[in-house]
């Protein structure tokens, strides 16, 4: 037995179940494999170090974005608190002060003065000052204000006094000077600002993301940067290992195809219409400069020449085994016929039980002669006996063989058309003739129906016999019930089912192993 060890190493690469495509293209893959990984892990370093560039240009312009905010917070911070110097300030002089704010910082700043104890000393015009948090802590806190309006810095004073300010996003995205390369989203929290949004970018642009805290770490400047797009260079590094591995492919299946696989080709749908009737098989002409698939094109030519003479025989072969077949089931229906004509005339003359047990004998000899005469009349289209018409004609044959007391006893058949095996057609016959028997003993004048349904699955058929004279009361002072019994389980065990009695209604159920009718299942598949 060969061994892994003994296997060459391009066979373990590509196994024999794969195309001949399939084996060439592993070992192209696994040859150029080494060369592909040294262009791609080169390609990725430069790539690599190219973005540790961009991110660390990015985090410089995202550090002095961030100091941008931090300075107009601490020039707000620092007006405010020089506002509060001393005592609050009336109203008159509140309002000039917060003016000339507004004209430093930015007329769209809004801005409100507190007193101590938390009263409005002066607000710029429009801003809404109702519900304004106080201070939680000495040194300047800063908040994004919900629904992207802006954000909110809150200043505390000497004596308890305060200032707050709301800058919107307007103000800050000309504080932040941004433009369309740039997108700026400040975040606190769960609560986000944006300031700027970078413009539609085709695929090749890359985009870079970095994060820096503002507003002394209260705040995180979350920049984004469309960097420059990837140029043909770095596309060429990347895709120059799929483009070796491709053109090798290429050439490699192109020579393959021509030289080998297309000439086998030809052989092999010449072989696949090829008839053994057709007298010799003849190949096409084959233009490949590889001899051994000339050579291998006349050695199936010779192999088809034996086989067809070889065929031949067979099927001689098989017609005279047909005929003998034929022969022995004629000569085995003869024999049933001479055992049932003996039979009968020595039944003839004898009276009471004698006659009976002949009787008796008789109805299962010609149980018998029926499943074999049905079988050999199926063995064309070998697809097994039709149960249906062995019980036609057995139960026909039972009231005719029936004794005088059940002359008018009554058979109802009503079964679906499916087929049978011989190994089950018998014990089958011998079953329902054990069981008209007895309904022919237990109650001559009644009747019995024999019913055929379809099982739980298409290989399963549920035969059901039904009669009065099988009820338990029916048959209770029966001298042979207890050997009626055991025929009819050991006929049940044969047919590798179980056999169901309910003693009230009088009704033997078993399942048994069927062929459906194919036309009857077509009809029902439409």
């Amino acid at each position: 037995m060969a061994t892994n060890a003994d296997t060459p190493f391009f066979a373990r690469l590509a196994p024999a179940r794969f195309s001949t495509g399939t084996k060439m293209l592993l070992i192209l893959t696994a040859a150029l494999l080494p060369l592909g990984l040294i262009a791609l892990f080169a390609s990725v370093q430069s790539a690599q170090s190219k973005q540790s560039r961009r991110e660390a240009d990015a985090r410089v312009v995202a550090v002095a974005e961030a100091r941008q905010i931090d300075i107009l917070l601490l020039r707000a911070a620092s007006m405010i608190r020089a506002n509060l110097t001393g005592p609050a300030p009336d109203r008159s002089v509140c309002r000039t002060l917060l003016a000339r704010d507004q004209a430093i910082l930015g007329q769209e700043i809004k801005l409100a003065l507190f007193k101590a104890d938390g009263a409005l000393a002066c607000a710029t015009r429009g801003f809404d000052t109702a519900g304004l948090p106080r201070p939680e802590y000495p040194g300047l806190a800063a908040t994004l204000l919900p629904d992207n309006q802006g954000m909110r810095f809150i200043v505390p004073a000497a004596g308890g006094m305060y200032g707050i300010g709301e800058v919107p996003r307007t103000l800050l995205h000309e504080v932040l000077a941004t433009d369309s390369s740039q997108g700026i989203t400040l975040m606190q929290g769960e609560r986000t600002l944006t300031i700027s949004t970078i413009g539609k970018v085709t695929p090749m642009v890359r985009r870079v993301e970095v994060a820096t805290p503002a507003a002394s770490g209260q705040i995180r400047l979350l920049l984004t940067i469309a960097a420059s797009p990837i140029s043909a260079v770095e596309v060429l590094l990347v895709l120059l290992p799929l483009l070796m591995w491709a053109a090798a492919a290429a050439i490699s299946w192109v020579v393959l195809d021509q030289l080998l696989v297309r000439p086998l080709r030809q052989m092999q749908g010449a072989i696949a219409v090829y008839q053994p009737g057709d007298g010799p098989l003849i190949l096409p002409r084959i233009t490949t400069p590889a001899e051994e698939i000339r050579s291998l094109g006349e050695a199936l030519e010779a192999t088809a020449a034996q086989l067809v003479a070889r065929e031949l025989e067979l099927e001689e072969g098989l017609s005279r085994q047909v005929k003998l077949t034929r022969e022995v089931h004629h000569r085995v229906k003869n024999n049933l016929q001479v055992v049932a004509s003996l039979i009968n005339l020595h039944a003839r003359g004898t009276e009471g039980d004698v006659a009976a047990a002949y009787a008796s004998i008789q109805r299962r000899v010609d149980a018998l002669a029926v499943v074999h005469r049905n079988h050999y009349a199926e063995l064309e289209e070998n697809r097994g006996v039709a149960l249906r018409s062995i019980v036609a004609e057995l139960t026909a044959n039972l009231r005719a063989t029936a004794p005088a007391s059940a002359a008018h006893m009554t058979i109802t058949l009503d079964m679906i058309p499916v087929f049978i095996t011989q190994d089950v057609a018998v014990p089958v016959a011998f079953l329902i003739t054990e069981i008209v028997e007895l309904v022919m003993t237990c109650d001559p004048a009644g009747k019995i129906a024999l019913t055929l349904t379809p099982g739980d699955s298409p290989d399963r058929a549920i035969l059901a016999m039904e009669a009065h004279g099988l009820t338990e009361a029916a048959c209770a002072h029966d001298t042979g019930r207890v050997r009626f019994e055991r025929i009819i389980t050991g006929l049940s065990r044969q047919l590798r089912s179980t056999l169901d009695y309910d003693p009230v209604r009088g009704r033997y159920v078993i399942a048994l192993v069927v062929t459906p009718d194919p036309e009857r299942e077509a009809a029902a598949a439409k």
